[in-house]
């Protein structure tokens, strides 16, 4: 992607459901379309959780910034709790185990991909807790063309040209997820 001529486009819909509810009310407007096959949904549930599935910056992301942090370190972390509560006993034990493992379990989301940071910090920026959104990193004419479909769909468009800085961390923030398949006939 050319981050040179790259929009933001975030259009915002009232409840968590409401993107994916808009995009399917177009279908007729979508069919073959470049920005159709370039639009991820942001969900932003209770308790600050945030879910985001499709394309973003060419590569598909599928996550959960919520997701429980379960790896070789959080194990790691709840075997050292509980070799050393063993010598307090039973209770030690148990406590060890819980606490080494959140210490392990905190250690792992540290260590985890930075899309927690830049891309979910935009994405909190202009999508309300309780709101969805239909999120489009394209050239602006793709752009011109996901908000003539939407228009009417009650959404709140939240749109900025990106420095090539920007475009690029954002793009950095989501280079571990796999690239997009490419469109069919490609």
């Amino acid at each position: 992607m050319d981050p040179v001529s790259l929009d933001l486009a975030v259009m915002v819909f009232d409840h968590t459901e409401g993107a994916e509810r808009a995009y399917s009310d177009v279908p007729g407007e979508v069919g073959g379309v470049a920005w159709a096959q370039e639009v991820a949904f942001v969900e932003h549930h209770r308790h600050d959780r945030i879910v985001v599935r499709g394309e973003f910056g060419g590569r598909y992301i599928d996550v959960d910034d919520d997701q429980d942090f379960l790896g070789r370190r959080t194990v790691e972390g709840a075997l050292t709790g509980a070799v050393a509560g063993a010598v307090f006993g039973p209770p030690g034990f148990a406590a060890g185990l819980v606490g080494g493992g959140v210490v392990g379990s905190v250690s792992e989301e540290r260590s985890g991909p930075k899309l927690r940071s830049a891309f979910f910090d935009e994405v909190r920026s202009d999508v309300p807790e309780g709101c969805s959104a239909i999120i489009l990193l394209a050239a602006p004419e793709h752009v011109d063309a996901m908000v003539a479909a939407l228009e009417g769909k009650h959404g709140r468009l939240a749109r900025r040209t990106l420095t090539p800085e920007d475009a690029q961390a954002l793009e950095d923030a989501v280079s571990g997820s796999p690239p997009a398949a490419p469109p069919a006939g490609a």
